[in-house]
């Protein structure tokens, strides 16, 4: 027994360690696993307890006999305490299915994970897009009253190929490949211009290609909105996906066809990666964003709800 108490006392920090891991994953899980976390940590007290009894029979502060009866003190205790100590099924309770390992030791209602899924749909994390319309209602109103003081278009041609798009953007020949070297054909819109005949003559200045015929026209894809300190600008996105003629190059601006999922978006401006390739596959969307005064976005929103602009 002298042996086996020592083995205790000097492999303890061994046991402590795992169970301490155990313990920390059982937090992270949140309120899943509330219950199981608190029996594991039930577990450590009372261990903590043995060892401590027999660290002081080790170092002959108590009889060889304590050995046995801290033990058997716990035991009992445990027993009374069974259903808060040991809240662990080898089944699911909904469907009888053996649980996995994980769904043992982190699942409060010993469920597996179908059947977790589908009694508690609250917390199955919420797509991606439903989450960005969550966090936007806040910050939308933010932007009651704002209005533009310049607008513009920024036009793309795209075509779609068997497996991904690809989309007709501008590489500014001499700028180095930072942000802002690749970027859509930009155009201003002059008061009472058309925002579509703008777009039709940036395509062709820009990019060389003629969107004219009625089956041509570029469709707006959405809108971008900037709130900057010196300037609010406003930018109608267009894409057109049937033109004629092939792109020129100049000595400046040599326009490029990339793969949609090859976009090179660390040469783009941030905002880019948010509505380019939405806009491309056919989603209207509009971009708020507001900017400090070295032209950075602190703050935007991506409305995917946006109600389609019937003008022109």
């Amino acid at each position: 027994m002298q042996s086996f108490v020592q083995k205790v006392v000097e492999n303890y920090i061994i046991f402590l360690f795992f169970i301490g891991l155990l313990l920390f994953s059982l937090i992270k899980s949140g309120q899943k696993s509330k219950k199981k976390a608190r029996a594991v940590l039930i577990m450590i007290l009372f261990s903590a307890v043995i060892w401590a009894d027999y660290y002081m029979i080790y170092i002959d502060k108590l009889p060889m006999m304590m050995a046995w009866i801290v033990p058997a003190i716990v035991l009992v205790i445990l027993i009374l305490l069974r259903r808060v100590v040991f809240p662990y099924r080898g089944h699911c309770t909904n469907c009888g299915k053996r649980l996995s390992i994980t769904e043992f030791l982190f699942n409060d209602d010993n469920l597996c994970h179908a059947c977790y899924d589908k009694l508690h749909p609250e917390v199955i994390p919420l797509p991606p897009e439903e989450q960005i319309r969550r966090e936007n209602e806040e910050k939308k109103k933010g932007w009651i009253g704002w209005e533009p003081e310049r607008e513009f278009v920024i036009a793309f041609a795209a075509k779609q190929e068997p497996k991904d798009y690809e989309v007709l953007v501008l590489d500014q020949v001499h700028m180095q490949k930072r942000p802002g070297k690749l970027s859509g054909a930009i155009g201003e819109i002059k008061a009472s211009e058309n925002r579509q005949a703008v777009a039709v003559r940036t395509i062709q200045k820009e990019f060389g290609l003629s969107c004219e015929a009625p089956e041509c026209i570029p469709e707006c894809m959405g809108k971008l909105h900037f709130w900057m300190p010196d300037m609010n600008i406003r930018f109608y996105v267009y894409i057109a996906r049937e033109f004629s003629g092939e792109p020129k190059e100049s000595t400046e601006k040599n326009p490029v066809w990339i793969r949609l999922k090859k976009m090179k978006y660390e040469q783009m401006s941030m905002d880019y990666p948010l509505w380019l390739p939405r806009m491309v596959r056919g989603q209207y969307l509009e971009y708020y964003a507001k900017c400090n005064t070295e032209g950075k976005i602190y703050e935007d929103i991506l409305d995917l709800d946006a109600e389609r602009d019937s003008t022109v």
